[in-house]
């Protein structure tokens, strides 16, 4: 026997064993045969049967639902919408690779930061919300066809305007609800006020300057958060147009509306453009006139002298009509200087001033764009079927909850604590 076989004895035997042992076995069951008694499965046939067995109930609600739709539909204020579209000039000379940027931009809605010596688009609304601009615009007339006669905005909605009915029942539910502490508050000032509350002649004059405090009145404030809801300022990301649009109960107001904002926020815009250049023109020309009157005064001076001396032969008198001809040109000198700068200075304004072309005008609109009756009527059934589902298992469940709740027992160990 070898030696090796001997210290490394054959197992193979045991190997076999092992093998054999650790075999598994698989077999193929039905599914049937078990049954799981923990599991729930969802009967999709089960509820749409029970949905249909209380039809009845849904029906009662989505009836109801639709009413309310109506009812909130035939309540709402008729707003006609009507917009201008303008395309503001672009003073920035770029590249064309720039300009492939600039583009990039407009379509992802990017504003432009630093580059742009105007103003943004992205501050024309809140120029449209800023109390000079919307006092200014209240006092401008336009046309009320339901009225029949010009009057200025802030007469309108402050004797002749009446919000809708479902705008005064939400503000009564606000009033009586989360708004009650202010409504205590104004009921208060109002009997402290022995209950006149007229608005009376204002003078919109001294509202012009706000260099110093000013006390706004109420009412202005009031307008002025009215006509802000109704005036939008848009700008498209692709095209770079600005849209001006207003949405009134008066489809000719709304029109007219519209002319006035985009005029008040070009010339806002142009005099911000300006203001510094016009600020130069203007001192410039006030040095032009007074050195136009210098140099006149110099020049008759000099004429004077000359007709009474038209032969001078003493050198006192031509060494002092030297010195007048001297003044005369030094004043010319100046003169023409500024009156060069002058002109330059006109032309300077007249380079800074933007340009807004009116891509598309404001047009009358023939039909109201709110309240939309699809999306009253369509979302009154929508919320009316399955607010009506919702309610029905919704009860189950609170009905279930309560019997779980009067059949449930204390045990010894919560009546101990």
């Amino acid at each position: 026997m070898n030696k090796k076989d001997s210290e490394y004895p054959d197992n193979s035997n045991d190997r076999q064993i092992r093998k054999k042992d650790s075999i598994e076995e698989y077999r193929l069951v039905p599914m049937d045969a078990y049954e799981y008694e923990d599991e729930q499965i969802i009967d999709i046939i089960g509820i749409f049967k029970d949905i249909w067995n209380q039809r009845r109930f849904i029906f009662i609600v989505t009836a109801v639902c639709f009413t309310i739709g109506l009812l909130v539909y035939a309540g709402s204020e008729r707003v006609y919408y009507s917009e201008a579209k303008l395309l503001p000039e672009s003073s920035n000379e770029t590249s064309q690779l720039g300009q492939i940027f600039q583009q990039a931009e407009n379509i992802f809605g990017i504003q432009r930061q630093g580059e742009e010596e105007g103003i943004g688009v992205a501050m024309y609304p809140y120029i449209v919300e800023s109390i000079p601009f919307q006092i200014e615009l209240m006092q401008e007339e336009i046309y009320f066809s339901d009225l029949g006669e010009r009057i200025t905005i802030f007469e309108y909605f402050t004797e002749h305007y009446e919000p809708s009915a479902v705008s005064r029942f939400y503000d009564f539910l606000w009033n009586i609800t989360f708004g009650l502490p202010n409504t205590i508050m104004n009921i208060i000032n109002w009997f402290g006020s022995d209950g006149v509350d007229e608005i009376g002649t204002i003078d919109f004059s001294q509202y012009s300057d706000f260099e110093q405090p000013t006390a706004v009145n109420r009412y202005i404030r009031s307008v002025a958060n009215i006509v802000t809801g109704y005036i939008s300022i848009q700008r498209e990301a692709q095209s770079g147009f600005i849209i001006v649009g207003v949405s009134l109960p008066d489809p000719i107001a709304s029109t007219e509306m519209v002319i006035l904002v985009k005029n008040l926020l070009k010339d806002y815009v142009i005099e911000y453009r300006t203001e510094k250049a016009l600020s130069n023109l203007l001192f410039i020309e006030e040095q032009y006139v007074e050195a136009k009157r210098e140099f006149e005064v110099l020049q008759d001076s000099l004429a004077r002298f000359q007709d009474q001396n038209v032969n001078p032969s003493r050198q006192a008198l031509i060494i002092q009509q030297e010195r007048l001809q001297f003044e005369v040109d030094m004043a010319f000198a100046l003169y023409s200087n500024i009156g060069r700068r002058y002109q330059e200075a006109q032309i300077t304004v007249q380079e800074e001033t933007p340009v807004f072309r009116t891509h598309e005008p404001a047009i009358i609109p023939t039909q109201p764009s709110q309240p939309k009756a699809e999306r009253y009527l369509i979302g009154s059934l929508f919320v009316g079927v399955f607010g009506g589902i919702m309610l029905l298992y919704g009860l189950r469940g609170l009905r279930y909850f309560r019997e779980e709740f009067d059949k449930k027992e204390i045990t010894s160990n919560q009546e101990s604590v």
